[in-house]
């Protein structure tokens, strides 16, 4: 995880400053925000559970998430996709690093041809967009998602990429 640490402060700091300018949060709850991200950021080996979103969310209570996808929906124009009710797909899980979908808080669910399904907790943090916009190189259809819901999806990645690990092992 450590080659993500730059993407995982670019992406969380770039979707702080957005939910503030949307309003959605004050700057005061932001900093603290910020003051809990970076204090589990440097105190924890493993980031994928480290995000401003959960700082926010759940440690301060400060951001509602229905409000935020709502948001998000609206003024990007894009869907809600719960993951929790989506199929794992093989052939889009055997090509992505699960750490960078953890720094980013994105998971690729589906793919035809050259277009991928991305869900996301992030869509308003332009150097996630990026990142994964250069990585796949194809056409995006991109959905937002909840924390919890893109936390268990990722969570079954693992849990089925342990259990292929140990049937290969």
């Amino acid at each position: 995880m450590k080659n993500n640490k730059a993407l995982i402060l670019r992406s969380n700091r770039f979707l702080a400053s957005s939910i503030l300018d949307k309003g959605l949060i004050t700057s005061a709850q932001m900093e603290a925000g910020n003051e809990k991200f970076i204090e589990a950021f440097q105190s924890s080996e493993s980031h994928k559970n480290i995000s401003i979103l959960k700082a926010l969310l759940h440690d301060l209570k400060v951001l509602d998430e229905d409000r935020l996808l709502a948001h998000t929906a609206e003024e990007h124009k894009i869907g809600l996709v719960d993951l929790r009710q989506i199929k794992l797909c093989k052939p889009v899980l055997e090509k992505i690093d699960l750490s960078f979908c953890w720094a980013t808080l994105t998971v690729p669910f589906d793919q035809m041809d050259r277009t991928f399904m991305l869900a996301t907790c992030y869509y308003m943090s332009s150097p996630t967009r990026k990142y994964w916009e250069e990585l796949l190189g194809g056409k995006i259809i991109w959905y937002a998602t909840s924390l919890a819901s893109m936390s268990r999806y990722l969570g079954d990645i693992e849990d089925v990429n342990n259990s292929q690990e140990a049937i290969a092992g």
